[in-house]
């Protein structure tokens, strides 16, 4: 007579202190049953804290299926039928096993016999049954999770930023710094990759007790619940019952700058000069770059597309430097950097529109002709582009650079800060050379105002 060599399977769905107890619990009797069994216990499989009716994988099973289809084991023991599986897919997929493999099934709970069709409907029975609990448990989770998201409670285990005290979430105050930290440096102007390499020289360490990545620096900064929010299913619905370690507007402003397209997000050499990928080439419009030659002796800005331009940089710098620096110093500087812009600009704007909607419909009813409608519009939507540039919000924090003094300061303020003040009011492109050959010629650099003058300017 063969030996019967059984499999033990156990099982618990949530192991909250991760001990483990559960399962022993169940080992202990499935090994006792074996042995009055008769049956010789040839390996136990255990999946400790895995659910068998969600999709979540389990290893110990997948591997239990697997001898017991290749014939190295020949009966299976398990606490219950519900601690195997909680699919009738799966039990149909034992079923068949025993009828296949001669699989004997001994469970704690009481014996099924798969070998006769009692026994299968037994099992059948069983496995019906025990996913119907575990859908009206995973139904009642459900509600209780929006429940406490609908009431602003947390859910899961503590946020970075926060400690859990008798089940409620208060501000822990070193890392609440650190991810203020980040959100101000981000909206003044600084790159994720500096603020990434900043944070790991000094040691701080990152949510999950490691070094900081530029992944989770973004991630970290443009949580919802940073400003209070409570998010349930991707979506926010309401505030949480938390402190917020900043404002919901600084939050608004965090998710504009880090998803605008335009951003200029690179690690490389564009973050290490004044204008390199904000100066464009005057003849095919791209981004110039810094061309290094004579053993670093010379250093000047030029397209690498169409060889277009070159210029030497420390003319270029010099210019662009004179121009903005004389431009926040003007008492009005700190004024363009306004979060919120001038009410009186949102309602010439809106003032604009209406005349240009007004003038449609007259062009519609054949109050006024073509050549009317054009000359109306002609006057009209220039002056409504300039007020839509100024009435954008404004993201980043730079307004402490407008001051009568920045000229003695300029050289102190970090280069990301420069780059992101010069990048916020100007387009600066690279005419090619005219006459005048090698000879610097200040005309050839073309600025225009984005902000902060009614008229766009050329040269200095």
């Amino acid at each position: 007579m063969e030996a019967v060599q059984a499999a033990i399977y156990c099982r618990i769905s949530f192991d909250l202190e991760g001990l483990g107890l559960g399962v022993e619990r169940q080992l202990r009797d499935c090994l006792e049953l074996a042995e009055k069994l008769g049956w010789y216990g040839g390996e136990v499989y255990t999946d400790n804290s895995v659910s068998a009716f969600n999709n979540k994988a389990r290893p110990a099973y997948n591997r239990m299926v697997a001898d017991l289809e290749a014939g190295r084991r020949n009966a299976l023991v398990c606490y219950d039928l519900d601690r195997l599986s909680r699919k009738p897919a799966e039990i149909e997929h034992i079923i068949d096993l025993a009828e296949r493999r001669g699989i004997q099934l001994a469970t704690v709970a009481g014996m099924i016999d798969l070998a006769t069709p009692q026994g299968r409907l037994i099992a059948r029975i069983k496995a019906s049954v025990s996913r119907h609990e575990s859908e009206q448990t995973a139904r009642r989770q459900r509600r209780k999770v929006l429940e406490r998201a609908e009431a602003g409670k947390p859910h899961g285990q503590k946020a970075y930023g926060w400690k859990r005290v008798n089940g409620a979430d208060e501000l822990d105050p070193a890392e609440a710094a650190v991810v203020r930290e980040i959100a101000e440096r981000l909206l003044g102007g600084e790159s994720v990759s500096t603020i990434t390499k900043s944070l790991n020289a000094r040691g701080i360490l990152s949510p999950y007790g490691k070094e900081w990545t530029r992944t989770t620096v973004r991630h970290m900064v443009l949580r919802e619940r940073n400003a209070g929010f409570r998010r349930h299913q991707e979506k926010i619905i309401g505030k949480g019952d938390w402190e917020p370690i900043f404002s919901e507007d600084t939050y608004y402003r965090l998710r504009a700058l880090l998803s605008d397209p335009d951003r200029r997000v690179s690690p490389g050499s564009a973050f290490k000069h004044l204008l390199t990928g904000i100066a464009k080439c005057g003849k095919c419009n791209r981004p110039v770059r810094l061309l290094i030659a004579h053993q670093g002796r010379s250093k000047s800005y030029s397209c690498g597309y169409c060889m277009g331009v070159r210029r030497k940089q420390e003319d270029v710098d010099r210019v662009i430097t004179k121009l903005v620096v004389g431009r926040l110093a003007k008492p009005d500087a700190k004024a363009i950097f306004m979060p919120i812009p001038d009410p009186s600009l949102a309602k010439e704007a809106t003032i604009i529109r209406a005349k240009l909607d007004l003038a449609a419909d007259q062009f519609a009813a054949d109050d006024i002709d073509g050549d009317q409608l054009k000359r109306i519009t002609a006057r009209l939507r220039p002056r409504l582009a300039e007020l839509e540039v100024l009435l954008r919000p404004v993201v980043l924090d730079l307004a402490d650079l407008a001051t009568p003094d920045i000229a003695k300061r300029w050289d102190s303020v970090p280069l990301e800060r420069q780059r992101a003040v010069i990048d916020f009011l100007l387009d600066i492109t690279l005419l090619p050379r005219g006459k005048g050959g090698n000879k610097f010629d200040v005309e050839s650099i073309k600025t225009e105002w984005k902000r902060g003058e009614p008229k766009s300017s050329s040269g200095t």
